[in-house]
């Protein structure tokens, strides 16, 4: 994505963590670098079709606040930990997670 961007983490609401995991999930930026073309753009197709936002957009839209950019980040976030959930099947209660924003991590740094 070309620069570094700031620590996403966040953890759905309580009535969420059956369907999507419990504790603190983590955008991985590292990860998504780490992908390749045919990779990404089956992700922005993906993101396009249901969301309107290519993966860029959708963590520049959640950066800015957006629902749609939010709901976007947290699937990529699950997708890129293994969760099998499709973006078509994803519908958490994004207002009522917990969403923490920071720094990007330092090099060797825990998370």
């Amino acid at each position: 994505m070309g620069r570094e961007l700031p620590a996403i983490r966040f953890r759905f609401a309580e009535v969420d963590r059956e369907a999507y995991g419990d504790g603190w999930h983590d955008f991985d930026q590292e990860k998504l670098n780490g992908l390749r073309a045919r990779a990404l753009m089956a992700l922005d197709d993906e993101l396009r079709a249901e969301l309107g936002l290519s993966v860029v957009s959708a963590v520049a839209s959640m950066l800015r606040g957006e629902m749609a950019g939010t709901v976007g980040v947290m699937w990529l976030a699950l997708h890129l930990g293994g969760s099998p959930v499709k973006l078509a099947d994803f519908n958490p209660l994004p207002m009522l997670a917990e969403m923490q924003l920071g720094d990007p991590p330092a090099e060797g740094g825990d998370q």
